[in-house]
């Protein structure tokens, strides 16, 4: 049985550049060392329209949004959805299904934020399990750049319920992923811890289906072995038969003293065959009896080896659920310590007051500095209109100059061509 992998991730405006990168492969990873660039042209971009500019593409989609408010630097401008499963669900898939199973993914989570929010839809096929990194802009129905309104615990719960619904509907046999505990808040994995966790729960997998395999390849040969025990078993049962069994030699005579011989020949060179086959077949039992009696040991330490292999994938499931429970505890002792000591409380409120009053400073200024900038550009801009202005009137004056002194000279012309012909 194979469960969904859904995991998300929000990220600020610094980041997006770093996931562009990624999910294009613009550069070699140092960090992730399961990519396979030489399969690297197996992966597919499954958006319409998809963005080759994720940061340009998420700011035309807040300007669209005509907010009034400026968007905080530590606004959430992405999140990112990863869509994936077990290794065993990919490898009875083939790659027509594979992309179809990412398709329809893609077609419910766009439902879910809809479709004018959505950057991106990369499904990479160059690492160890085939994967999609869904991309979109959090926007609200009321048009709200918000994460936190989107993803909250009964919408993550929700997506987490009714999408493995969806794909089981479009004929795929996947189930949800297991829950924590509903009463326990969950620690938050950023994504190279998310591939670190999946990639072990993958390697405790494959060694439980090795083990597994080598346990059903025994077990076919222990049923071999039991037959070919029952096979020499029934002809020793016949030797035994044909040795138990007394032929009656006739009476000899003068007359048949030769058919007689001749009879008595066989019968003691069938119980000396019979002999034989049995002395064989009691050894041969024997030696597949001891075969069969290692197969059966080696089956027995394979079956135990199977149980620790079962048992190390249940207990690395605890260990991590018990870390989760641990910092869920830490931060509901921390949440406690500020709701009922009322100093530390009234110290958190000044902290927050003082962030607060820091960020509108920070946004005053900033609006002050850009206030500032458009005035001086306005002056600049005026003080370049008047020197254009200057200097086209500058030009008509000199242009009328020369007009001017053309005039004057055709007049002078004139004046002395009109002298010369009175003489």
């Amino acid at each position: 049985m194979s469960f969904l992998v859904l995991h998300m991730d929000k990220f600020k405006k610094e980041a997006i550049r770093g996931i562009q990168s990624h999910n294009m492969r613009e550069r070699k990873s140092h960090s992730n060392p399961d990519i396979e660039y030489g399969r690297s042209a197996a992966n597919c971009e499954l958006h319409d329209g998809a963005a080759s500019d994720y940061a340009g593409a998420v700011q035309n989609r807040i300007d669209d949004l005509l907010l009034t408010k400026a968007v905080r630097k530590d606004a959430v401008h992405m999140c990112g959805v990863i869509v994936s499963s077990d290794s065993a669900f990919f490898k009875d898939l083939s790659p027509e299904e594979t992309r179809r199973f990412f398709e329809v993914s893609k077609e419910y989570l766009t439902m879910f934020v809809g479709k004018e929010n959505v950057i991106s839809a990369m499904v990479h096929m160059d690492e160890k399990t085939p994967h999609m990194h869904f991309l979109h802009v959090p926007v609200t129905r009321d048009g709200r750049l918000n994460a936190n309104a989107i993803y909250t615990r009964e919408s993550l719960k929700n997506l987490q319920d009714y999408l493995p619904k969806y794909l089981q509907a479009h004929r795929f046999d996947i189930q949800r992923g297991v829950e924590q505990n509903p009463d326990s808040r969950k620690k938050h994995l950023n994504t190279r811890e998310f591939k670190q966790q999946q990639n072990a729960l993958n390697s405790l997998q494959q060694e439980a289906q090795t083990v597994d395999a080598a346990l059903k390849e025994g077990r076919q040969r222990e049923s071999a072995l039991r037959e070919r025990v029952q096979s020499y078993e029934q002809q020793a049962q016949e030797a035994d038969r044909i040795l138990e069994s007394q032929h009656a030699i006739p009476d000899a005579s003068v007359f048949n003293f030769k058919s007689v011989l001749d009879q008595a020949r066989h019968i003691i060179e069938q119980q000396k065959k019979a002999l034989a086959g049995r002395v064989s077949l009691e050894k041969q039992t024997e030696r597949l009896q001891e075969e069969l009696r290692e197969e059966k040991e080696k089956n027995a330490r394979l079956e135990a080896a199977h149980a620790v292999e079962i048992q190390r994938s249940h207990a690395a499931l605890k260990t991590w659920m018990d870390d989760y429970s641990k910092v869920s505890a830490r931060l509901e002792h921390i949440e406690q310590f500020f709701r009922w000591d009322h100093e530390a409380n009234k110290m958190y409120l000044d902290y927050v007051q003082q962030e607060r009053q820091r960020a509108a400073r920070q946004a005053a200024e900033h609006k002050a500095r850009e206030q500032e900038q458009r005035q001086r550009e306005e002056r600049e801009r005026q003080a370049k209109e008047q020197a254009q202005e200057q200097e086209r009137q500058k030009a008509q004056e000199l242009e009328r100059r020369r007009e001017e002194e053309r005039r004057l000279e055709r007049e002078a012309y004139r004046a002395r061509r009109g002298m010369g012909m009175g003489r």
